[in-house]
């Protein structure tokens, strides 16, 4: 036989004779084929465990990026809540008349005393200082402007208890006792709703629902109710030698003059007498005869809804 040929023989198992007999020829695979296909296989596991390994790492790096995202969406919103914090504590300063390079200062000093022949070169250093603050404030990190804003409300705290008796006098809340309540025109020059001309505006117009009870705004006396063909029924209140509030377009009033009130007290409903477009009270603060803007004295406003007024 020769060596490259396979001889096949077929043997019945019934003990016939032999029906049928191959020859088939036998092929030879060249050593260079065996090794290019080991080669490929090695090669396409390799590349598939490399390319599993990339997705992976892809994925968790795109989770990881999408986590940082979160993150510093998160940080964008309480920055903006820290500044706004911030901001109302700047109010609260002015209102209470402690400037914010005072921070380091004692609570006695800050309340003013005295001062020196040298008060004008004092001045300008404080205004200097000042400055100085607000831009370190801003570049500060987010945990020290956290840390600072809390020692800062926890001093306004305690000059608060210490100016209790004062701030009784003094109008601090909201006029209105309502929740959907809105400023429907702030203080300073507008355009008049009746004439078209420009005029300003003395005061603060929240709009609400009709019969919403409004408030004294602080401790004080009635000094004069009545009605006005501008304002419609009004009430006019003193709370001390310097400080003094009207509410006009009420519905009707539930004071009468020379009578004692307290802050929250209800001195009347919110109606539209007079000249008005709608439902609303027409609220004014005056300071030593001068009238100021009322929002700067509203410590218990909601931004949201008082935000018409800036």
């Amino acid at each position: 036989m020769k060596k490259n040929q396979l001889t096949i023989i077929v043997q019945p198992d019934w003990g016939t004779s032999i029906r049928k007999l191959h020859s088939i020829r036998s092929f030879t695979v060249p050593k260079r084929y065996i090794s290019y296909l080991i080669l490929g296989i090695v090669l396409l596991v390799s590349f598939g465990i490399s390319g599993t390994l990339d997705i992976r790492e892809n994925i968790a790096i795109k989770q990881r990026i999408a986590a940082i995202e979160k993150n510093l969406t998160s940080l964008e919103t309480i920055v903006a809540q820290v500044d706004s914090i911030r901001d109302e504590e700047k109010i609260i300063r002015e209102f209470l008349g402690i400037e914010a390079w005072q921070t380091n200062f004692d609570i006695n000093e800050r309340m003013g005393k005295g001062g020196t022949s040298s008060h004008d070169e004092f001045i300008l250093d404080q205004v200097n200082l000042e400055t100085e603050i607000e831009h370190i404030e801003e570049t500060k990190p987010l945990h020290l402007r956290v840390h600072d804003l809390r020692q800062d409300i926890h001093e306004l705290i305690l000059v608060l208890s210490k100016m209790t008796e004062t701030l009784e006098c003094r109008p601090t809340i909201m006029p209105v006792k309502d929740t959907a309540i809105w400023i429907t025109s702030g203080f300073g020059w507008r355009k008049s709703p009746f004439t078209g001309l420009r005029e300003f505006h003395k005061g603060l117009d929240i709009s609400g629902r009709k019969g919403a009870p409004i408030i004294a705004t602080a401790d004080g006396v009635v000094k004069k109710v009545g009605y006005n063909r501008f304002i419609g029924n009004y009430v006019r209140l003193t709370h001390d030698e310097r400080f003094a509030t009207s509410y006009g377009h009420l519905l009707k009033y539930s004071v009468s003059k020379g009578q004692k009130v307290e802050r929250g007290q209800v001195i009347g409903y919110m109606g539209t007498t007079g000249m008005s477009t709608g439902y609303h009270v027409h609220y004014e603060v005056s300071d030593n005869d001068r009238r100021v803007n009322p929002y700067n004295f509203i410590l218990n406003r909601n931004e949201q809804t008082l935000s018409a007024s800036r």
